[in-house]
């Protein structure tokens, strides 16, 4: 349609104010303008795509199909530019003011606060406030600006951005193999001491299976349950048994050789559900330049895949 050649991006606002409105004469009143002056320009509007797009009586107006259509694409391009106006605006702007950020706990301290330094010296205006909990949050009672969270991830007013997955591995230390052997298949756990993570909903299960095949989990048994991870990784440090937790939690033990993994022909979980290390903030069309620019240096500094991979 050569039409479209002629159409400005004032006449599709006024066009889409009109149909917010109803009638001429409240966006005319909002937009300083004549009433006809309106009604003219979308009579302009409907000359150059040759169609018509509202009907008109003396109450209100209604969009046609064609006006509906027109109405959904100018409305997407009308957010478009306006989004491209904020980013001309910010280009050159730094972060800066309160950010309020909320973490579990020890994810907080193993893969946050150690880059807390290099946050601040990017970005020497933002006052970073960082609260680690393990309990649900609500970020608009709450005021938290920023939610980092762990796992499954279920249908949310909030918006989400994967930072890495959760990957699961099964270990011990070399002195527990030694002295209890090694398993070879996940039944063989069945003989060995589990040590099993204990929450609010129970003793966790632990999922197994080989690539392209269906998950199965296994009951458990061992000297040891907690609901402290970091309690339950230190005995499987110590020799009391085997632990299945992620790799951001244990990775350092078996880089240094403290753990070590056992059937990694397998892959093992806590769920057969995908679970992912996400930052989640408000649902809101486009996140203030402080909760991008945080989320933009997490992203940057965990990498793909995660350092702690």
């Amino acid at each position: 349609m050569k039409g479209f050649n002629q159409i400005n991006i004032q006449a599709l606002r006024l066009y889409v104010a009109v149909l917010d409105q109803g009638n001429f004469s409240e966006v005319a009143r909002r937009e300083a303008m004549s009433p006809s002056t309106v009604s003219r320009v979308i009579s302009q509007l409907e000359q150059a795509l040759q169609t018509q797009l509202l009907y008109r009586n003396t109450r209100a107006v209604s969009p046609t199909e064609s006006g509906k259509l027109l109405a959904d694409h100018a409305r997407q391009v009308l957010a478009q530019l306006e989004l491209a106006a904020l980013d001309l605006q910010e280009q050159d702007s730094e972060p800066g003011g309160l950010i309020r950020i909320n973490a579990p706990v020890v994810f907080g301290q193993r893969h946050l606060a150690p880059w807390l330094h290099e946050l601040n010296a990017r970005y020497p205006r933002l006052n970073i406030e960082l609260m680690q909990t393990d309990d649900f949050i609500d970020p608009l009672q709450d005021s938290v600006d920023l939610l980092i969270r762990i796992g499954v991830m279920t249908d949310s007013t909030l918006q989400a951005r994967t930072l890495g997955y959760q990957n699961f591995r099964l270990a011990a230390s070399p002195a527990y193999l030694a002295r209890e052997g090694t398993p070879k298949t996940p039944e063989d756990l069945a003989s060995h001491s589990c040590l099993v993570f204990k929450g609010f909903a129970g003793s966790q299960r632990w999922y197994f299976r080989q690539p392209e095949q269906e998950w199965r989990s296994l009951s458990l048994r061992g000297s040891l349950t907690s609901n402290n991870a970091e309690t339950l990784t230190q005995a499987g440090i110590d020799g009391m048994g085997l632990v299945v937790f992620p790799a951001w939690l244990i990775g350092d033990a078996l880089r240094d050789g403290r753990l070590v993994r056992v059937l990694e022909d397998y892959q093992v979980s806590t769920s057969p559900e995908p679970q992912t290390i996400s930052a989640l903030y408000p649902n809101s069309r486009r996140p203030s330049i402080k909760v991008r620019a945080v989320i933009d240096f997490l992203v940057e500094k965990y990498g793909s895949p995660a350092y702690w991979e």
